[in-house]
Order: structure tokens, then sequence, then C-alpha cells
């Protein structure tokens, strides 16, 4: 069919249809490396496990800030060009008052100009902030948009929920362009229905166990969500190919999908929460991830999520949907891992067995000044030799030309060039690999080595650029640059 104004054949409609797609064009997952298994946490406080399984516990430097870029860092560097909005989903952000969509926006290295938005307040705001960027895309205020959602959440030591919630992050790039799954439709029920909560006052997340909430509080408003948006578009659930839900067990999940008239077996996503426990604002997007790892061109996909209602998403994959993913796909995540081997090392990670708020706060001054080497990570290029350095400088380290160097962005990659193993260190991890490291196309750094074994880290090892929590001062999370080896 001719698709050019003015050629006698041509398919308006089709035509309106392609310039409408607003879709996911990338999208990626971060699972920590670490697992603790459900055996330990019940032999810790001395019961008899009858649960298989265990939970992606992230390291003692991450939260669900640090996931989020996890996530984000595989997208921006599979796009062509940069999103000029990022939104940023979480209910258990690091921070109560910070706006961490600025910040992820900044360590991305993303314009000043970017449009940013925070979601929270409850585990719905992962699709919440995938719909707003829908609909922001849509009415042409931005044209393209990175949606980021990750959780870190807390629950009481000993509590049923310790063993049900784990750690992840997950990135979305909503667009028109290179659309590998395009959003035809959503819809949404709300109503108060007391679940899941975490008050103001309290760290951990709680929830009302049993079968009635699960069937009034989950099962009944996903399927009545999920079968409002196939019956605005004629659909069966026949037609569907992949049913990705966020679920508070894997149980609730099939009976939604039994009740709809889905096939479990065939038709439904394992709910993330089966593999490394439930991710809250993220676990739709992770399922959404995984979906569309299987699926094929031209297949029906429909992801939900809930919380005081639920909203369920309509998407179609495109011929495109092969290119969608950034980075390892889900199975590839979930098969690399670490056994955490002591429970009382998790509650240390969990910064329940210490507290952290020793010295004071770096000053604003000092982070403005030197917020473009240290959070957008960008050095000098000496315009005579082409030598790299870092950090900004006004000199060439090399041919020692003044006033000559510009500024530009360093690669996240490189190489161990040298290290040491610190023992002394202040550190909740130590010994402490420290690592002089050699950054692809330039630069030299020298960083903390995180998320490794032991004899992991030598001379000649690849690693990555990770942003993750330095230290605590002032009553604020530090953050900063490290190296972990290429997973």
């Amino acid at each position: 069919m001719a698709r050019h104004a003015g050629v006698v054949g041509v398919d308006w409609t089709e035509v309106c249809e392609e310039a409408n797609m607003v879709g996911i064009a990338k999208y990626s997952a971060y699972i920590p490396r670490l697992r603790l298994s459900l055996a330990q946490i019940a032999e810790a406080w001395g019961r008899a496990s009858v649960q298989k399984g265990e939970v992606a516990v992230g390291n003692y430097d991450e939260d669900a800030f640090t996931l989020a870029l996890e996530a984000a860092f595989q997208c921006t560097d599979a796009l062509g060009q940069p999103p000029d909005g990022l939104f940023f989903a979480s209910t258990s952000a690091p921070y109560r008052e910070k706006q961490l969509a600025a910040y992820a926006a900044t360590v991305c290295d993303l314009p000043r100009t970017v449009c940013c938005m925070d979601f929270g307040g409850s585990a719905r705001a992962g699709l919440h902030a995938l719909l707003a960027a829908e609909n922001a895309v849509r009415s042409g205020r931005i044209s393209s948009c990175l949606v980021l959602a990750a959780e870190a959440r807390l629950a009481e030591p000993e509590s049923e929920w310790e063993g049900l919630l784990g750690d992840a992050g997950a990135a979305v790039v909503v667009a028109r362009e290179q659309v590998a799954a395009e959003i035809v439709d959503s819809a949404s029920i709300n109503e108060e229905f007391t679940y899941f909560w975490r008050t103001d006052t309290s760290p951990f997340v709680r929830a009302q166990p049993g079968k009635f909430s699960q069937t009034y509080g989950y099962v009944r408003d996903v399927a009545e969500a999920i079968r409002a948006v196939l019956e605005r578009r004629g659909l069966r659930p026949a037609n569907i190919a992949k049913l990705a839900l966020h679920a508070p067990e894997a149980r609730a999940a099939a009976e939604v999908a039994r009740r709809l008239g889905f096939d479990p077996r065939m038709q439904l996503v394992e709910p993330p929460g089966q593999s490394i426990g439930s991710a809250g604002a993220a676990d739709p997007l992770l399922a959404l991830g995984a979906a569309l790892d299987e699926a094929r061109p031209e297949e029906w996909v429909v992801v939900a999520g809930f919380g005081e209602g639920a909203d369920a998403l309509l998407l179609r994959t495109t011929e495109l949907v092969r290119t969608g993913r950034a980075g390892k796909s889900w199975k590839e995540w979930l098969a690399a891992k670490t056994p955490l081997h002591s429970y009382q090392k998790y509650l240390k990670y969990r910064g329940l067995l210490r507290d952290d708020d020793g010295g004071e706060a770096i000053t604003n001054v000092l982070e403005f000044k030197e917020l473009e080497q240290d959070v957008r990570l960008h050095g000098s290029r000496c315009q005579v030799c082409g030598t790299v350095q870092y950090p900004l400088a006004h000199v060439c380290i090399n041919c020692r030309t003044p006033e000559k160097l510009e500024t530009v962005p360093l690669s996240r990659r490189g190489t161990v060039f040298t290290y040491t193993v610190d023992h002394l260190i202040a550190n909740v991890e130590h010994p402490l690999p420290m690592a002089v490291v050699d950054l692809d196309g330039g630069g030299r750094l020298y960083l903390q080595v995180t998320d490794f074994v032991d004899g992991e880290v030598e001379v000649g090892t690849p690693v990555v650029l990770t942003y993750r929590r330095l230290h605590e001062g002032g009553h604020n999370h530090n953050y900063y640059w490290k190296a972990r080896p290429v997973r």
C-alpha cells in the first residue's frame, strides 16, 4: 500500500493509525545479584521452613533510586537520542522530600530541560507513571519519556511478609518511533480497601493477609479492570497471547486468570514475585518485560497492577518487538545471582543493625561546583593531543597545553588498571577492593568496587560504573560512582 500524500490508493486510516501510535520503544530490568532463601529467614527465627524460594536483596549500597538507575542506563545506552521526559515511581524512595526524577535525569546526563515527575503512594505508581508518559507523548507535550520504577521495601523482621518482598528496578521508554509494543487502551478501577500500607512514621510495609483480602483487594479489582479493557476493544481472553500481572502471590494471579477465562499455564506470565519477591511499583513493568521477551509480532498483551483498585493496559506488539529489549532478558537476570549466606548480613545491609548518620553533610556549594564531573560523569579532552582525563581540568596532563580542553561525557565501561584491598575502611562490607579504572575512550578514576565475590577483582577485570550510596552524613544520603564487575 502506498504511503505518500497525493498518491492514489493511500489507506488514510492506516496512515492515521501509524501517526497516532504510541507505545514501548525500549524496556529493561535490573535485579540485584544477592538472593536470600526463605529457608534462611525461617531458620533465623527458629521456624520450620515450609516454603521454597528466595527473594532478591539489594547490596548495602543499593536503594530504590540506584536500582532504577541500573535499569535506566540500559535504556539510555540503547537510545539514539536522549528522551525529553523522565518519570520515577516508587513507594520506597530514599527521600520523603526531594525529586528523584530530576536527580536521575542528571545522573543519566539528560538536558536540564527534560520534563521530570515523581510518582508514589501505591504499588500502582509504576503503571501510573507509564500511563502519564503515554498521555504526555500522545498529546505532543514530549516526544519520548523514560519511565523508571523500583522498590527496596522493608518488611518487619519475623513477619510473614519478610519472605515476600524483593528488590528490583525496571525501565521503559515511551515514544512514537521504533515502537515495539503499542499501548492501545487502558482501564482503571478505584476504591478504598485496606490491604497493603505503610504509614508516614513506619519504615515497614504491612498488610492484612487472608483469603478475604486477596479476593476483594486483588482478584475482584484486577479482574474487573482487565474485563473492562477487553470489552472496550471487543476482545476475548482467547485473543490475548500474554497476561502479565502484578500479584501478591502466584496463586492470586492464577485465580484472576481462571476467573476471566485465561489458561494460566499457557497465557499467564509468571509473576515476578514468584521468583524474586514482590517489587511493588516495579512489578507490572517487570512482568510486562518478561511478556515482551517471549512475545511475537502482532500479538495482544495485557498488563495489570493493583492497590486500592487496579489498572489494566492493553498492548499490541509490532514487528520491532524483538528489538525492544535493552540489556539482559528477564530469565538472564534471574540466573545472574549470588547467595547471601547470612541473615544477619541481610539485616545489616537493610540498615536495621546500624545508624549510618556519622559525618557532616556535603555543602550544596561543593555539590553544585562539581555536579558536572561527579554526577554527570564528564571529563576533559585536550583539543591538541586528544587525551581524555578526569576530573575536569584546565591543563592537559599529557602535552601540558593550558586552556585547550573541552568537556566530554565519559564511558561507564572500562577495565581495572590496578587495585588494592582496604582492610581498614569504615564500610559495611570489608575488606573492600579499591580500583584504578581505565575507562573505554579515555579517563581514569579511583573507585570503590561493589557487587564482587572474593578473587573476582584483578588487573584487567572488565567493569561497569554504577551509581551507588557512598556514605551517610548530615542526615542525608551521599551517592557517587563505583565500579562493579560486568555481569
